[in-house]
């Protein structure tokens, strides 16, 4: 009998449908480690994608937590960048989600608000760690290799 796999993308996901299709045929191979990237900042986004494609992992990003949301219905990532400041709500509030899928998904708190009830939250959630922005390469690779993910 032969295997079948049904991906169904509701047109709030409007990530580039083949981009996500792409993600979703690589992370079928055995050993992929994947990541996806939540944060309504294009340039961090951008930075940390790069980050993560130079250590051979792969990353969608998604620019609000709806879209985050519609996403890990679909795939469910090793790793999560969490933004916690977006027009619909707090990064905070969402580590619930994250952990209902899957209490092994590391999570990565990124925001430039480092308040104490904020990091207290995060941390009481689940998190693995807690950044400040601007984030530096230097600081991502050391949390990366905390957590033993690729360097290739």
């Amino acid at each position: 009998m032969s295997k079948r796999i049904l991906i169904f993308i509701s047109p709030a996901a409007v990530i580039k449908r083949a981009e996500f299709l792409l993600v979703v045929m690589k992370v079928l191979k055995m050993g992929v480690q994947t990541a996806m990237i939540i944060d309504d900042d294009v340039d961090t986004s951008f930075l940390l994608a790069n980050l993560l494609k130079k250590r051979k992992i792969l990353s969608l990003a998604v620019h609000s937590l709806r879209e985050a949301e519609e996403c890990l219905s679909y795939m469910k990532p090793t790793i999560i960048f969490l933004d916690n400041s977006f027009p619909e709500g707090l990064g905070v509030n969402f580590i619930r989600n994250i952990k209902s899928i899957d209490e092994e998904i590391k999570i990565i708190m990124i925001t430039a608000d480092s308040s104490a009830w904020i990091k207290g939250i995060a941390l009481d959630e689940g998190i693995n760690y807690f950044l400040e922005k601007p984030l530096s390469k230097q600081v991502i690779d050391g949390v990366l290799d905390n957590l033993k993910f690729r360097k290739d």
